[in-house]
């Protein structure tokens, strides 16, 4: 069972995947951060560096995209492509080895035709690609390179036949096409007239292409809604429930257009309470900003994210078990293994992700725990690798993160910790603020100062240290005066004269 709902906000759209009543993907779009994925640009080559192979292209914006020599049509040996997460690329390493060298293939000032397929990200811009795509209801058109192709998740091999045979008889020449799964089912007249449909948007935006001047927007993809209406929604879905009138509307008005029959299945939410909090969505949200995430059972999961890959523990918590210890693990490690399929697909993790289940005796348990993290993981659109399960329990795997990683797009990094999650210590800050007095006594002449600390830091120099305060007064003959600053953080400290209240630079 899986349901669409969408949020509509003046100042942000928020579109939620729930499968069986849960939540497993959230699409953030906001005013101030739109995304421009999809859009297609006439560029202008601004830079080519050999070291990488790739080249820094001008399409108009603050930042340059790039373009890496894997993702330029007409490169030698990429005649045979798939797609990844919508994205063309050549089928086979060694096919991307016999690539020509970027240096050969472009020079500077060139102008060229590029699609976007990543947002930028911190301080890269835009990832780029020279393998134009145009997404339809049922069919993808590649103009620039001449494949075809059937996708994956249509199961029966009849059907795939019948799809192989009507596209080679549609296929423009010289052009591609790669049938999306709402493909199947679906008459030859209904994937002629997509395929007529992206043509004529092909041809309008080769002509923009050939008759323009400088870098340009050629075509601008659907808005964030009406994608994920026309990439996702599918007749395999419950329902499609959106609260906002206006795009309601321009919903109907698409579906009408390409796909009448998915109509009966979209829900105006016209209720007074938001709709995010009455289906539990916010309360999800939230949740997934947390470190860890409880099990039904009574076990956690813990989720460490660090530069260099993503450290995920399974704990059995308050969950003892019934019966023998090794059932109560593998009870509890299966329970894991959905709840971090769930996780990693709603955060949109990506890179190296380090599992580490508990451990298990029986090999035939850490068989079982595999096969249920492969089926719970069948759903996610990413590209995912999973290694076998170690003798300590522990599965590398790794995924290609398909937007921004959730936790980062609704946080930023703490001010204080700068993400390590730690701070110093009060008995770490208050023998840093005796250092501190005593390295300004030693060089000021200041006979009166005013140390003004967090209340935690106040209590111990008042308290069971006092007698370390007193001994520096004493040793150099000058008075301190401590006082707690309730709005202080607890690393924050500030030394004043005492005459007039000025502050103390540690300069001098």
């Amino acid at each position: 069972m899986k349901t669409l709902a969408i949020n509509v906000n003046p100042l942000e759209n928020r579109i939620a995947l729930l499968e069986n009543r849960k939540l497993v993907e959230l699409i953030i779009e906001r005013e101030e951060d739109r995304s421009i994925v999809g859009n297609i640009y006439r560029g202008r080559v601004d830079s080519i560096i050999p070291g990488i192979q790739a080249a820094f292209i001008d399409i108009g914006l603050e930042k340059n995209g790039f373009l890496y020599v894997s993702d330029i049509a007409g490169a030698e040996g990429t005649g045979d492509i798939v797609l990844e997460n919508g994205v063309p690329r050549a089928k086979s390493r060694k096919g991307r080895a016999r690539q020509q060298p970027i240096e050969t293939m472009m020079k500077k000032n060139q102008y060229v035709m590029v699609q976007v397929v990543k947002d930028r990200m911190g301080s890269k811009g835009p990832r780029l690609t020279n393998f134009i795509t145009f997404p339809g209801r049922y069919l993808v058109l590649l103009p620039t390179v001449s494949t075809l192709g059937v996708s994956r998740k249509i199961d029966s091999d009849k059907e795939r036949d019948r799809l192989r045979k009507t596209l080679r008889e549609l296929r423009p020449r010289g052009m591609g096409i790669i049938s999306r799964t709402a493909c199947e089912e679906r008459s030859r007249e209904e994937l002629k007239a997509d395929l007529d449909f992206l043509l004529r948007a092909w041809n309008k935006v080769k002509d923009k292409y050939e008759h323009g001047k400088g870098t340009a927007l050629l075509r601008e993809d659907l808005n964030p809604i009406l994608r994920t209406v026309r990439d996702l929604f599918s007749a395999d879905f419950e329902r499609l429930i959106i609260d906002n009138e206006t795009e309601f509307d321009r919903i109907m008005s698409f579906l009408d257009q390409f796909s009448p029959h998915l109509q009966k299945l979209v829900r105006h939410y016209r209720e007074k309470r938001p709709m995010f909090d009455k289906m539990g969505i916010d309360e999800e949200i939230e949740k997934a900003l947390r470190r860890k995430v409880y099990l039904k059972s009574g076990g956690y999961i813990g989720i460490d994210q660090t530069e260099a890959l993503i450290a995920i523990d399974v704990n059995t918590g308050k969950f003892t078990g019934k019966k023998q210890l090794e059932e109560t693990v593998l009870q509890t490690n299966l329970e894991a293994a959905d709840e971090i399929a769930r996780q990693v697909r709603l955060r949109d993790m990506g890179g190296i992700i380090v599992l580490d289940f508990i451990d298990m005796e029986y090999p035939q348990n850490r068989r079982a725990l595999l096969k249920r993290l492969r089926d719970a993981l069948k759903n996610d659109r990413a590209r995912i690798t999973l290694s076998e399960v170690s003798e300590l329990g522990m599965i590398e795997m790794t995924r290609k993160r398909v937007r921004h990683n959730l936790v980062k797009a609704l946080s930023q990094p703490c001010p204080y910790c700068e993400g390590s999650g730690m701070v110093r210590s009060v008995t770490t800050v208050t023998f840093d603020c005796l250092r501190s007095v005593q390295s300004l006594f030693c060089r000021t002449k200041e006979k009166h100062i005013i140390l003004q600390v967090h209340p935690d830091v106040a209590r111990r120099l008042r308290g069971e240290n006092r007698d370390l305060l007193d001994v520096i007064a004493n040793r150099f003959g000058r008075e301190i005066s401590v006082e707690s600053v309730s709005d202080f953080h607890i690393h924050h400290v500030r030394m004043l004269r005492a005459r007039n209240r000025e502050e103390i630079g540690s300069e001098e």
